[in-house]
């Protein structure tokens, strides 16, 4: 039961980063942000991707390496139908390449600063996000790239985030969330947290 605890704690850690990132978000846009849901499912063995829900066309995966006193990687995933809705939502043109990756790089600034910052400051460890990395990849080697990302020799665990991000009354975006963390980020939460 201590276990599930700790897990438990983590999760709720992160959706609280989630919702910090709403309101960053917020302040970024001038629109009120929301979560209107939160569902992060943690997988034990590091190669079980079966939570990712199917995606179809063409992805942008922003990769954050973490940091400092525990290692890991952050994967924030969008399909092309919620660029466009987060585009729409803050009034972007979409037809700018440049502008359009470099908005969707500050967003997972953003999202993957506030969780891991959030983690940071409940677990009392010091850690942070490196620079994230935009890949852009067919739907269809999403299982491939995500094989080829966890590292088989670092024991880890899968926490598979979805998030729905409410822009004022007019759009969503849903973006998946995966975080990479190694298996010692549980053992240092505190007895008192759980």
């Amino acid at each position: 039961m201590d276990s599930r605890n700790r897990e438990n704690f983590l999760i709720h850690v992160m959706n609280t980063g989630f919702e910090r990132a709403a309101t960053s978000f917020s302040k970024l846009i001038h629109k009120q942000v929301t979560i209107s849901s939160a569902q992060s499912i943690l997988i034990r063995h590091d190669d079980n991707f079966s939570c990712m829900s199917e995606e179809q066309g063409e992805l942008y995966i922003l990769v954050t390496q973490i940091i400092g006193e525990i290692s890991g990687k952050s994967f924030l995933i969008f399909n092309q139908d919620e660029t466009l809705e987060i585009f729409r939502a803050v009034g972007l043109n979409v037809d700018d390449t440049v502008l359009k990756e470099a908005f969707l790089l500050e967003m997972d600034n953003i999202m993957s600063a506030s969780v891991i910052s959030e983690l940071s400051n409940a677990l009392g460890l010091e850690i942070y996000g490196d620079v994230p990395q935009l890949t852009k990849i067919h739907s269809r080697d999403l299982q491939k790239f995500m094989d080829g990302e966890v590292n088989k020799d670092n024991p880890s665990s899968i926490i598979f985030s979805n998030t729905t991000f409410q822009f004022e009354k007019r759009g969503r975006a849903h973006p998946q969330f995966i975080w990479k963390m190694s298996n010692k980020i549980f053992e240092l939460v505190p007895a008192t947290k759980i």
